[in-house]
């Protein structure tokens, strides 16, 4: 992606945003992959990187714990390991067996979720763990990057040594410095250290009385420090054994070095792999601070912004309401004010038209509306998910191209109409089919009516080249160009008439008046002086302003009408799905009782004429005698008693016509009291069933071998009691209606909406006497999973909610308990 000018990123807002995810980088690995950082160049490398970001997201929304840290830049520390027998200090060692062990844990924190997240698998894949590296260097290197004692044998040896000499010189210092204070020739002070060697402190005066060799003198002159002649061996063979310890020391740091050397490259690797996911982690924060989602990317340049927020003014507000004081009040004071929301965006470009022309006031959000959709295009291009509802769809462009603001110089000689001048012919020489072209203020800066007409050609221009071009503007030429013109659309900013403010909701197809004159009667100018004005202005253009007006004002109070209708519509569509779907389940039961019954026939006369066949058999076996036949005779009359009788228990209790009205077997529905033995439905339920008995106002309702204890206020009463005991089939029948789905699926629905479903979803669960449940949302930015899990956490007869395994879903899965 190419970008013009310059200053592309702060006249957008970018720079914000670059701020904000320094904030979160956490090394200096990560700050140098930021600020190298480049907008994609092709469709599938933005496809991996927001991949990333997103599953990067989800592992922080969900409380997965990724080892990120610490990591350290190990470049200077490998660049002095690099020559043939140098060796690095304990500290950058210890810095490289930390960073080692932070990409170990990371690689196999991913591998070992691959399914959740195989994006972020597939990006650690290329690191190389180096355990032999790390353990070599904990084997050398306490926590504090002390050597230790076992590093070697030899070490160990030495410093044994070591240990023992400086124990005897300690004793035979001892031993003289008590001698030299009783023969008067020195206080009572310890023995010290001077030039690497021990010795004692004597008085200058006695200094010839000691027998020994004097190292030092005090600042005063008054004290001398004397190794005593006893201790000139001992402290000769503590230093003879401190040189050898410090020689293998570097011995053993040349060791590991070595083994660091021969394994740099995959260090570096590793490096450049911490790198990529310390910048993934400040991306992935920083959209979870936005609520920010990947949105739907398109190859055809359509912009279909929904619910965008700026997130510049977003942060900004945030901010704001973070402050400890508020315009001058103490803290607590105001409480009641609100916290500060960016207005929602919803703006299309690149599908009916490809040109938008913005009109309406000064201060109305013209400009903050065009710098949203050029920042939103920015994001993503730099691989970031944006604060817009998921179901948004965004290109990425070749170029992003932009007028904005006054960059008038006096070292170039270029004033404000000659900067713009300049821009727009960059604007016309690189801008293509694939462009995303901003213009704020176009025709500014010189006479308006060539401003507007050079603007107007400039316009056309960049339609006829396909770029996706936003301009905003005051001039009503524009408007008009806009409106008659094929693949220009005019859009506007609300402004409420009432109180003369702006709304900041963008109106796609509506111009905008400027307000000039409203709003400067707000501020107080005189009545005639605006009549004044008015007059200059022109009839024509007044009554223009005016019809604008109007057309706002009834565009604005057809949009409340249409999104009550709206409302009412989708509620109304929620509730005929839901009673399509109980029809559908109760026509497959009817399907399997027809099924059942013709089953059963079937296997009732096959019964029936292996009967008569063996009766016939009998008899002619029996020769036909007189008492034999009587005796198979009456045996074939019981047996079609009895099969008659298990005919009549097979058919299905109800008929599939409902009765006449009229009829007793009508389910009517009664105003009497409901009592014990009555049908009744629960809720809207279309399944009867029977009251076994009343307490306290509820109701136990049997059906099949469940019971269940309802509010009487959810029943409904159908039919008095039953005049026959419900058959065994009979009670089988209603239990498989009552039978519910153990899972429900709801992705891609509204909060309320979904909602609403599951509650019944639940309804259905309980009455079957169901466990265990599957809700089926999706893992999205997590607003429909939180309010589901609201839901059931108030409701009594919830055990229990989790997230499904991730061979059963993951995060996008809710498994339920019920009581």
């Amino acid at each position: 992606m190419e970008t013009y000018p310059d200053a592309l990123d702060e006249k957008l807002g970018f720079d914000v945003v670059r701020d904000r995810l320094a904030a979160r980088v956490q090394s200096p690995l990560g700050q140098e992959r930021l600020e190298s950082m480049q907008p994609a160049q092709s469709m599938d490398g933005l496809r991996r990187e927001l991949d990333r970001v997103e599953e990067l997201q989800g592992a922080f929304q969900y409380g997965d714990s990724v080892p990120l840290s610490p990591m350290y830049d190990l470049r200077d520390a490998l660049r002095r390991a690099a020559p043939e027998d140098a060796y690095v200090d304990p500290e950058d060692l210890m810095a490289t067996r930390r960073t080692l062990v932070t990409l170990r844990r990371l690689k196999r924190h991913f591998e070992a979720r691959r399914d959740d997240y195989p994006r972020l698998a597939d990006a650690v894949a290329r690191a190389t763990p180096l355990q032999e590296i790390e353990e070599h260097i904990a084997s050398i290197l306490d926590e504090d990057a002390s050597i230790r004692d076992d590093a070697s044998p030899e070490l160990r040896r030495l410093r044994r040594q070591i240990r023992s000499k400086e124990e005897e010189l300690r004793t035979t210092l001892d031993k003289a410095l008590r001698h030299a204070v009783q023969e008067g020739h020195a206080t009572g002070e310890q023995a010290t250290l001077r030039g690497g060697r021990m010795v004692i402190p004597v008085r200058a005066s006695a200094k010839g009385k000691v027998e020994g060799f004097v190292h030092d003198r005090s600042a005063s002159g008054q004290t001398v420090y004397i190794e005593p002649a006893a201790c000139l061996e001992l402290n000769n063979e503590v230093r003879e054994l401190k040189s050898a310890e410090q020689a293998e020391i570097e011995r053993i740091l040349r060791q590991v070095t070595t083994h660091i050397r021969a394994e740099s490259d995959a260090i570096e690797t590793n490096l450049t792999v911490l790198a990529q996911f310390d910048l993934l982690r400040a991306k992935a924060r920083l959209a979870n601070r936005l609520d920010a989602v990947v949105p739907k990317l398109n190859d055809e340049g359509r912009i279909e912004i929904y619910e965008g927020r700026n997130p510049v003014l977003q942060l900004h507000f945030e901010a704001l309401d973070e402050q400890p004081e508020t315009d001058g009040r103490a803290p607590g004071e105001d409480e009641s004010i609100p916290p500060r929301e960016v207005v929602p965006l919803d703006l299309a470009l690149g599908t009916d038209f490809r040109t938008l022309v913005i009109t309406g006031p000064n201060a109305g959000g013209k400009t903050v509306t065009m710098k949203t959709v050029g920042l939103f295009s920015l994001m993503l291009a730099y691989g970031l998910p944006l604060p817009v509802a998921p179901h948004s769809s965004v290109p990425l462009f070749d170029q992003i191209v932009a007028d904005i603001g006054d960059e008038q110089s006096i070292e170039d000689d270029l004033s404000t109409f000659s900067s713009h001048v300049s821009n727009l012919r960059h604007m016309l020489s690189a801008a293509g089919d694939n462009a995303l072209v901003l213009i704020d203020e176009a025709g500014t800066g010189t006479d308006p009516d060539e401003g507007a007409a050079l603007a107007q050609a400039v316009l056309e221009r960049l339609t006829a080249a396909g770029a996706r071009t936003i301009a905003t503007t005051h001039h009503g030429t524009l408007k008009t160009y806009a409106h008659e013109t094929e693949g220009v659309e005019n859009g506007s900013m609300e402004f409420d008439q009432e109180t003369l403010r702006p709304t900041y909701r963008y109106q796609e197809g509506v111009p905008g008046s400027s307000y000039a004159f409203e709003i400067a009667r707000r501020m107080g100018l005189a009545d005639d002086l605006l009549a004044r004005a008015q007059d200059l202005a022109g009839t024509q253009k007044t009554a223009m302003e005016n019809l604008i007006t109007t057309f706002e004002r009834r565009t604005q109070e057809l949009e409340d009408e249409l999104y009550d209708a709206r409302t009412a519509r989708e509620k109304a569509e929620a509730e005929q799905q839901r009673y399509e779907e109980k029809v559908q389940k109760l026509e497959k039961e009817r399907d399997a009782f027809r099924q059942e019954a013709l089953e059963e026939a079937e296997r009732i006369v096959e019964e029936a004429n292996a009967r008569i066949e063996n009766t016939i058999r009998e008899i002619k076996e029996a020769q036909a005698e007189s008492d034999a036949t009587q005796e198979a005779r009456q045996q074939l009359e019981e047996y079609k008693e009895d099969l008659q009788a298990r005919r009549e228990e097979a058919a299905p209790e109800r008929d599939e016509t409902p009765p006449a009205q009229g009829d007793g077997t009508s389910q009517a529905v009664s105003d009497a009291p409901i009592a014990e033995g009555d049908q009744v439905v629960v809720d809207d339920g279309s399944t009867a069933v029977e009251v076994q008995e009343i307490e306290d106002g509820e109701a136990r309702l049997m059906m099949g071998a469940m019971h269940m204890r309802v509010s009487l206020d959810r029943l409904t009463r159908v039919d008095g009691p039953d005049p026959e005991p419900e058959s065994e089939a009979g009670g089988g029948t209603e239990m498989t209606a009552l039978e519910a789905s153990p899972s429900i699926d709801v992705r891609g629905q509204r909060v309320d909406e979904a909602r609403h479903q599951v509650q019944h979803f639940l309804d259905d669960a309980v009455a079957a006497n169901l466990d265990t449940v599957e809700i089926l949302h999706g893992k999205g930015t997590g607003a429909l999973r939180n309010a589901l899990h609201d839901m059931l956490a108030d409701r009594p007869d919830v055990a229990d909610h989790r997230k499904a395994p991730i061979e059963e879903g993951g995060a996008g899965v809710t498994k339920v308990d019920l009581e």
